[in-house]
């Protein structure tokens, strides 16, 4: 266009029909139309002359530079939501997806993926991918510096080739390149992750066609990588906060809980404490204990025999609960196990290397009930060695009393008196005596047996010369203080030998009659003495008798040293004495153990350890000597009678031995 002037000469100024030209092309360049619809214009105007060559040119690059700036505009734009969308995830797995799923969208790429750098093993391998459709693609390991991967992941640059399996120019390995070929990858392209001077790792994208990346496509995934590796870093700042929080809020609660334990054994301990100066120690640890543990709690001897508290539906002698709670002794721990189907903890309670008892709990422990079980058990140890401290002194003075008492001695009467009446014992109060026979690996047992079933009772009982001895008012074992005495078994002490025999043992137990004054308590224990010793002759071990159980022996007892004993025995026996005497037989023990066991051939033989035959040839021998009637009606009654004298005599319970 050339210059105009204006009807007032005024240069410069432009023609109408020109600036119109002018202006729908601004408009045109403004709307942001495409190159070719510009170039069409451009065209027609230029044809017209509206506009020259150089205008032309002009416009066309303002237009390129419009639509690069609008192009920027939109990049940033995008790179905006994106970076805005990132740190806005606080989860790190989220952020990785996120951020291949963005950078595939926006290069428009078949496959994105991210990789994280592992500096211990020297390999960068891959971490999340969007658009990978082989396994062994998305577990592709690549040592750091080789291929793309590897050379992206050391931070040096951004890295990419049109056709790796045909690019020479990049380091391969077998079981990558395999991958990718599995994939069907052509073109990759990567730029590294940096965050604080860091390589993390890398973000690449790959197609399925052979081309190069634009330097646009470059640029764009360097910026996508710089939000991406600060979004990241951001995401797993937040996560390790969030799970230092989560530890911290842990942590809290796991010390008020302790705080809370420590208060609740606190208590307990003061409970614990005013339980073991209380009068009834076991008693009040097993409510204590039922009440903490919500459960059923037992005490046990080592031999899982009860000592307190209810008695349990269990065994608890069996061997696995035995075993338990020796387990328990040696470990100072709780020992769980389980008897007839039923799930128990026992936990021990020793003195140095000596096992004591065992507190059982039904059911299994939480670490809260442990503690204090194991609290509980260490009381128990006290309260046991004083209980055991105080009988020990306990029964130290029955050892001394009960010698006294049955030797005693005038110059000590009224200290006698004294002493006796710690116990219960006065002298013008009914007593009798009991002497207990036991095995001798099986007295010691049979005494704290006996001593732990009298215990709060009147009397004493004590270990006298080789067997034991009580001295009670009656009613005597088991019965309550002040109650009438009872006659039958319970008179002669047959609660003792069941009692004993519950825990295994085997007694047998003699008993005087009822004396008043302790003068007359030696006389008493000489009888209960001779009552043992007859139940021992005549084979009746396990019973208890005094001297009205015995019956005839009984009766023979108070004649054993008078002539009417001599005169019974020559009457009865004498033929059958000299018999034996002259030819070494033994007829009269043979016609005893016949009448013993009522008559029956089969039982005496059995007795004798001998042949029935054998018993018969005898039986026969008798009847030549005593005659036939011996064994038949009211001879027989009497022989048996006199047999029986012969039988203590001849055992030393009193009396002079049968000539």
């Amino acid at each position: 266009m050339g210059a105009y002037e204006s009807p007032h000469g005024a240069p410069g100024a432009v023609p109408p029909a020109e600036g119109l030209a002018l202006g729908r092309l601004l408009l045109l360049i403004g709307e942001g139309n495409s190159a070719e619809a510009l170039e069409a214009q451009l065209a027609a105007m230029h044809a017209e002359k509206h506009i020259d060559a150089a205008a032309a040119a002009a416009a066309r690059t303002l237009s390129a530079r419009l639509r690069e700036a609008s192009r920027r505009e939109g990049l940033l734009r995008v790179l905006y939501d994106t970076a805005t969308d990132l740190t806005g995830i606080r989860d790190v797995e989220a952020v990785l997806k996120a951020i291949v799923r963005r950078t595939r969208s926006l290069v428009g790429s078949d496959i994105a993926y991210l990789s994280l750098n592992d500096y211990d093993s020297g390999e960068s391998y891959i971490r999340v991918t969007d658009g990978a459709a082989t396994a062994l693609f998305r577990n592709i390991r690549m040592p750091l510096g080789e291929g793309v991967l590897g050379a992206v992941a050391t931070g040096e640059a951004p890295s990419q080739s049109a056709d790796y399996l045909s690019d020479h120019t990049k380091s391969h390995l077998e079981s990558s390149d395999r991958a990718v070929a599995e994939e069907g990858v052509k073109a990759i392209m990567g730029v590294p992750l940096r965050a604080e001077g860091k390589v993390i790792g890398a973000l690449l994208v790959a197609d399925r066609h052979a081309h190069t990346f634009s330097s646009d496509d470059v640029a764009l995934m360097e910026s996508i990588g710089t939000h991406a590796a600060v979004a990241l870093e951001n995401a797993r700042y937040f996560t390790e906060m969030a799970d230092a929080l989560a530890r911290l809020d842990q942590a809290q609660r796991e010390n008020l809980a302790h705080v809370s334990a420590l208060e609740e054994l606190s208590s307990l301990d003061q409970r614990l404490m005013e339980t073991l100066a209380s009068t009834d120690t076991l008693p009040a640890l097993l409510r204590l204990l039922t009440e903490s543990m919500d459960s059923e709690v037992f005490v046990v001897s080592p031999m899982g025999e009860p000592m307190a508290g209810p008695v349990p539906g269990s065994d608890f002698g069996s061997p696995a609960a035995l075993s338990a709670a020796e387990t328990s002794a040696a470990r100072t721990l709780p020992v769980p196990f389980n008897v007839n189907d039923h799930d128990y903890t026992v936990m021990s309670a020793v003195a140095g290397d000596q096992h004591l008892a065992s507190l059982v709990v039904a059911g299994h422990l939480t670490q809260d009930r442990t503690a204090i079980l194991e609290r509980s058990a260490l009381v128990l140890s006290a309260a046991l060695l004083f209980e055991r401290t105080y009988q020990e002194a306990q029964y130290r003075l029955q050892l001394e009393l009960i010698d006294e008492l049955l030797n005693p001695r005038p110059e000590n009467v009224e200290a006698l008196k004294r002493r006796a009446s710690r116990f219960g014992l006065a002298d013008n109060l009914q007593l009798v005596v009991r002497v207990v026979g036991v095995g001798d690996d099986q007295r010691q047992r049979a005494l704290a047996v006996l001593r732990r079933h009298t215990e709060g009772r009147a009397g004493i009982t004590a270990l006298h010369e080789s067997h034991l001895c009580m001295i009670e008012p009656p009613p005597h074992f088991g019965a309550r203080p002040g109650a009438p005495a009872l006659p039958g078994s319970t008179a002669s002490g047959q609660e003792i030998v069941d009692a004993l025999k519950r825990q295994r043992i085997e007694a047998s137990v003699g008993s005087s009659e009822t004396v008043t004054g302790f003068s007359r308590l030696s006389a008493a224990h000489a009888e209960a003495h001779a009552v043992l010793r007859a139940l021992q002759a005549l084979a009746r071990h396990g019973e208890a008798a005094d001297k009205a159980a015995l019956g005839t022996a009984g009766m023979l007892l108070g004649a054993m040293e008078s002539p009417f004993a001599a005169q019974l025995l020559a009457a009865q026996l004498g033929p059958l004495l000299d018999y034996d005497r002259r030819r070494g037989t033994q007829l009269v023990r043979t016609a005893w153990t016949f009448l013993e066991n009522d008559g029956s051939t089969a039982a005496a033989a059995n007795a004798l350890h001998i042949h029935t035959n054998t018993l018969r040839q005898r039986l026969d021998r008798i009847d030549n000597v005593l005659g036939e009637s011996w064994r038949r009606g009211g001879r027989s009654l009497d022989v048996h009678v006199a047999l029986r004298l012969w039988r203590l005599q001849s055992a030393g319970v009193g009396g002079r031995t049968p000539r």
